[in-house]
């Protein structure tokens, strides 16, 4: 039957009696096979590339992101003094740019303090970020001292402040003094600024025991910093220190008997030269020239870096009143500033 029906249509072809009409039937059922054909090639062709563009897109995003929190996570280790991060939250997943926030908060003797969020963006195309728009710092002047504070713009927490010990300044924090009018019951954090360089290991042998060693500031300036840090300003030195989001350092590490043994666990100042070697690897990194001339500066014309070439000129510490007014007299304290206060009961 379907033989007759093809043997049919054949005839209709070549008779010299077949019309006009017949004929263009057929070219045209050939055309819309051949239509139906493509369309279908097409969409399947186009359905696999779309899938295959979407995975492609995914995997880069993915691997943009997880280069933007290696940057993010190593930097925070030797920058942002006593604050933790919490792990990123995915704020938005655009085309060609996403953005990370991060929750942070301070521990003040074992209590958790609010602190600024940060929020990065990466793109499709590589690239870390901040986010734009103003994230200064709230300014006034304190009209007793002259002196600018610094607060944080969200919890109105007081920003921590250094004194570089070659640096001359108009005035100097006294934040051990200004801590002498607050509640007995208060607890803070304090930066402390030191007459010179000194090792980790002074510093960990000469503050008291009754407060809380959380970070060192360590010395990573040269000397074309000290020389443009004291120049003077229509003739008076500068009256600024140096805010908590301008220094480097490393944070106390806590030794665990129970863990190893105390000549198996890493000192700060280990852990800080470890780090600047793990960005050194780093070579398409955001903050890659931060580590090369972090670890040139300190390295000097020594071979290798070492945690020896680790000098510290400052620290923050935690504690009540009671406890930080230990560290009054100090001979090696410079400067003092309050960072956050917070009630033990809140």
């Amino acid at each position: 039957m379907k033989d007759s029906h093809k043997e049919k249509e054949l005839d209709q072809l070549f008779n010299q009696h077949s019309t006009d009409d017949s004929f263009g039937k057929i070219i045209n059922k050939a055309k819309r096979k051949t239509i139906f054909r493509n369309a279908v090639i097409s969409v399947f062709v186009l359905g696999l590339f779309t899938i295959a563009a979407g995975i492609g897109w995914l995997s880069i995003m993915r691997w943009q992101e997880a280069k933007a929190l290696r940057d993010i996570e190593l930097f925070s280790q030797i920058t942002d003094p006593n604050i933790e991060e919490m792990g990123p939250q995915q704020q938005s997943n655009g085309l060609f740019e996403s953005f990370l926030r991060f929750e942070r908060y301070k521990v003040i003797e074992g209590i958790p303090v609010d602190w600024s969020e940060e929020t990065i963006t990466y793109s499709l195309f590589g690239g870390v970020s901040g986010f734009s728009g103003d994230h200064s710092y709230i300014q006034i002047v304190d009209e007793a001292t002259d002196q600018m504070k610094f607060y944080d713009r969200k919890t109105k927490q007081r920003v921590l402040g250094f004194y570089h010990p070659e640096v001359e300044y108009a005035g100097l924090a006294d934040g051990l003094g200004e801590f002498g009018n607050f509640p007995e019951e208060t607890i803070a954090e304090l930066a402390l600024s030191f007459d010179q360089a000194y090792t980790p290991e002074q510093i960990r042998e000469s503050l008291p025991e009754e407060v809380t060693l959380k970070w060192y500031w360590i010395d990573t300036y040269s000397p074309d910093d000290l020389e443009r840090m004291n120049q003077k300003f229509e003739g008076e030195f500068v009256n600024f220190p140096e805010l908590s989001n301008h220094v480097y350092g490393i944070e106390e590490f806590q030794f665990d008997e129970e863990i190893f043994a105390e000549e198996e666990q890493l000192t700060s100042e280990e852990g800080f030269v470890n780090r600047i070697h793990d960005g050194m690897t780093l070579e398409n990194g955001k903050y890659f020239s931060e580590y090369k001339r972090i670890h040139d500066l300190l390295k000097g014309d020594d071979e290798r870096l070492t945690s020896t070439d680790v000098k510290v000129i400052g620290a923050v510490v935690t504690g009540t009143k009671e406890n930080l007014q230990t560290l009054e007299d100090m001979p090696i304290v410079r400067a003092s500033a309050l960072g956050v206060t917070v009630s033990p009961y809140q």
